[in-house]
């Protein structure tokens, strides 16, 4: 079951990325790494929301055999690369619904920062693992071990009629067995509200100005 949370705390884009280093490693071709002080350049204080950004043509995603999740580069606003490149790990599910919050949905999409402090996570068979401090994740995006106080963010997803698969939203997440609690997204290192009392996780992490519009309702 999907349930999407009715929390309505934000985060700045820039800073969520300016806590990050992005990068993909050799291994998968090299995302440009984002330097702290990269952000420092950009506007301060100013609401946006997640751009739209496409990940390549569908059929690239969809011969993963087992679990071995897609890496896809993205640059979410090609007038400023250096602070809006990213990577996301498609999974196919071997399921074709393309509603993203189905169960059966036909992919899960992945952040590949490392909610600890932002590293690059990679793939691996049993799920993700983060180089940098060891945090571990299940292929649900569940931490295993290591410091990392929550599961991978993931991408909210569409196929478009460019046959295309689009990413149009980054969300946090809690997971409880089968039970999926989307949230407006937090930086590396932010609990979410269910894991603080709600007293104590904003006064440690206000909100800031990332502005992700209205929490979708599970259908």
């Amino acid at each position: 079951m999907i349930e999407l949370s009715r929390d309505r705390s934000t985060t700045t884009r820039r800073g969520f990325l300016g806590a990050a280093t992005v990068g993909t490693g050799a291994a998968i071709g090299g995302v440009i790494g984002v330097p702290v002080a990269g952000y420092a350049l950009a506007s301060a204080g100013k609401e946006e929301t997640f751009r739209p950004v496409s990940l390549g043509p569908v059929g690239q995603f969809t011969g993963e055999k087992a679990f071995a999740p897609t890496a896809a580069p993205y640059v979410e606003d090609p007038a400023q690369p250096l602070v809006s490149s990213g990577l996301a790990y498609v999974h196919h599910t071997g399921h074709a619904n393309h509603d993203w919050l189905a169960p059966d949905a036909m992919f899960v999409v992945f952040s590949n920062r490392c909610t600890h402090v932002g590293c690059p996570a990679q793939a691996t068979n049993g799920g993700f693992s983060c180089p940098c401090h060891g945090s571990q994740f299940d292929t649900q995006g569940a931490r295993t071990a290591g410091p990392a106080v929550r599961p991978l963010d993931r991408f909210q997803w569409e196929i478009r009629n460019d046959g295309n698969l689009w990413i149009t939203q980054r969300w946090s997440v809690l997971i409880e067995g089968s039970r999926i609690h989307y949230y407006p997204v937090k930086s590396p290192g932010q609990p979410l509200t269910g894991q603080l009392p709600l007293a104590s996780a904003d006064l440690l992490y206000p909100a800031v100005t990332y502005h992700h519009g209205t929490v979708p309702k599970a259908g």
